[in-house]
């Protein structure tokens, strides 16, 4: 099965990592923001506006001052907004728009895969057929690699290093799986796993960030379905890398993340497209203070 087993750990690091993404989820930052949301300028659409301000923040006009327009220049197209954001109003462009799409559609691509994954699983059981082919699973398991990449990186994080360290255990993931296809004897990733709960210790990190996802969706939005894959996706992965869990009990567990994924998946297209930007203000204050504090290390 593809979702099989992550190391002890790896479930350490997962916890570590949640808990830092649940408080970023619920704004654990605003406090920070709103003491500084005083003194900083108000963020628009354009740039930011004039604001009574702290000497500490009065260089930030310089790098946020808005671009000349040229006459021939069309404007970005608004798709939804005004909102009213930390520091000013904002809205949502055809970019944003197209990035957020691409972000729903990849995570549908990767249930989608999840769920041909189990199907194939399933099928000689339902059908008395013959076992699909290795690479059938190999395929699957690329598809939601590849997928699943795309929603992390067009995924809408406020807290920079998190999002960056939900990267980095992809990349390690599909780094091991590629360790795992190349030393092999059968050159298949899922059976590999299948066979040898260890492999994981190479691969299993996707699992890891696929877990952390599933957290920050629920964190931010209070849906079932991505509380249940939360608790699901551990649960089936590491039940098999601690053999926990008999071939009956993993395969079901595998169908009902199948299709809860799915579910999942297909319902973030119901919800307005500002739900999985969040406030486009705070990412301009975060950028601009960043730039800043950079400018101030290098006059030091």
């Amino acid at each position: 099965s593809m979702l099989a087993g992550f190391s002890r750990c790896s479930g350490a690091l997962a916890g570590v990592l949640l808990m830092a993404l649940g408080a970023e989820s619920f704004h654990a930052f605003s406090p920070m923001l709103a003491s500084n949301s005083r003194s900083a300028r108000r963020i628009s659409s354009h740039g930011i506006r004039a604001h009574p301000a702290r000497r500490q923040l009065g260089a930030l006009r310089m790098v946020a001052a808005p671009p000349q327009m040229d006459f021939e220049e069309q404007p970005e197209k608004i798709v939804e907004g005004p909102f009213k954001g930390e520091f000013g109003t904002w809205f949502v462009y055809e970019e944003d728009a197209a990035e957020v799409l691409t972000y729903r559609a990849s995570l549908l691509v990767a249930a989608l895969s999840v769920a041909s994954g189990a199907a194939l699983a399933s099928a000689p059981g339902i059908l008395a057929a013959a076992p699909p082919p290795a690479w059938a699973f190999d395929v699957c398991a690329g598809l939601f690699l590849a997928s699943f990449g795309v929603s992390l990186a067009t995924i809408h994080i406020y807290m920079k290093p998190l999002h960056n360290m939900l990267k980095v255990l992809w990349g390690s993931g599909v780094v091991g799986s590629l360790a795992v296809i190349a030393s092999d004897p059968t050159h298949s990733l899922v059976l590999s796993t299948v066979q040898h709960p260890l492999q994981l210790l190479a691969s299993g990190w996707v699992f890891v960030a696929l877990t952390g996802l599933f957290f920050k969706e629920f964190a931010c939005f209070q849906r079932w379905e991505a509380s249940a894959l939360f608790a699901l996706v551990p649960i089936v992965t590491g039940g098999h890398f601690l053999g926990l869990l008999g071939a009956g009990a993993e395969g079901a567990m595998l169908d009902a993340i199948a299709f809860v994924f799915c579910f999942f998946a297909a319902r973030k297209f119901s919800q307005p497209l500002k739900a999985d930007i969040g406030d486009k203000t705070v990412f301009e204050f975060l950028a601009l203070k960043e730039q800043q504090d950079a400018r101030d290390q290098l006059q030091q």
